[in-house]
């Protein structure tokens, strides 16, 4: 299967510090990619190398099977594109600059109306200067111009960044549909439990390093969630030694552990017991980095 986006060999160096190092990756067609990773990891730097907004200091980028030095001018007209640290043209309205950014693109502005109903814009708020925006109207609207002409292929770098949790459901659910239709994302995040929720593919980078490239269900086992658990009363803590659970705190009625793996075993164990509290939040990113790092 020919890629969609080929990284041959890409390093940039900032002085001495690399921004990305020998980065060797394959995007498919029709795949939504997640490329995580902390702040300041290398995901930026990638994108914008992507986006020949910056120059490799060695290596070779081809996007549709083209090198992005020479062909960028007509690799851009089939890419819809929403950056980190969004940045608007303030003193236009929304609607100028829907139809400012459509210009530059190949197709029409085909889901447009679908995506301003999603996102829940009204015709005053497209009539009204970006400057008199939110934070999360700018990011919805930036979505919106990303999306609108249905380009080929989708690179989002941190998208949910200012979102409210229903705002974020009707993006995965747009994304969800341009997959169906055939289109490639690339995805960028810090956030490991959204990219479980929509990717098929996982690069894990930190400090300029792609450290490890994994299917998604492959990364659920590896992925580390802490459990926070007090009871009401005293526990055993031996019913909690497993392969897959780590004791990071113990202290009478109350453990925390960190679990990689299947959860349902500790699950079975606690349901022997009156509880007080359970605190179950997300996947720890660093907690499973650094199990990367161990194996």
């Amino acid at each position: 299967m020919e890629s969609v986006i080929n990284f041959l060999n890409i390093s940039k160096y900032y002085g001495k510090q690399p921004g990305i190092a020998a980065l060797n990756l394959e995007i498919y067609p029709g795949e939504v990619f997640g490329f995580l990773g902390p702040n300041g990891a290398g995901k930026t730097t990638t994108i914008r190398l992507m986006l020949h907004l910056l120059k490799p200091s060695s290596g070779r980028i081809l996007v549709f099977g083209k090198n992005v030095s020479q062909y960028y001018r007509q690799i851009f007209k089939q890419i819809g594109n929403l950056p980190g640290e969004l940045k608007l043209y303030e003193h236009l309205s929304g609607i100028h600059y829907l139809d400012f950014m459509s210009g530059f693109l190949r197709n029409e502005p085909r889901w447009r109306n679908d995506l301003l109903s999603a996102f829940k814009f009204s015709p005053a708020d497209l009539g009204r200067k970006i400057k008199y925006y939110s934070h999360g109207m700018k990011q919805k609207l930036g979505i919106i111009q990303a999306l609108q002409n249905d380009p080929d292929l989708i690179v989002m770098d941190e998208p949910t960044e200012g979102l409210d949790p229903l705002n974020k459901t009707v993006l995965y659910d747009f994304l969800m549909f341009l997959k169906s239709r055939g289109k490639t994302i690339f995805f960028s995040s810090h956030n490991l439990a959204e990219v479980e929720k929509i990717c098929d593919r996982v690069g894990l980078v930190r400090a300029g390093q792609l450290i490890a490239l994994e299917g998604i269900e492959n990364l659920k086992k590896k992925m580390v969630r802490r459990m926070e658990i007090t009871f009401d009363g005293d526990y055993k803590a031996e019913d909690f030694t497993m392969d897959n659970v780590a004791m990071v705190d113990r202290q009478p009625g109350r453990l925390i552990l960190n679990i990689s793996g299947d959860i349902n075993p500790i699950i079975k164990k606690l349901s022997k017991y009156k509880l007080n509290n359970l605190v179950f939040p997300e996947p720890s990113l660093e907690e499973t980095f650094m199990k990367f790092y161990r194996n």
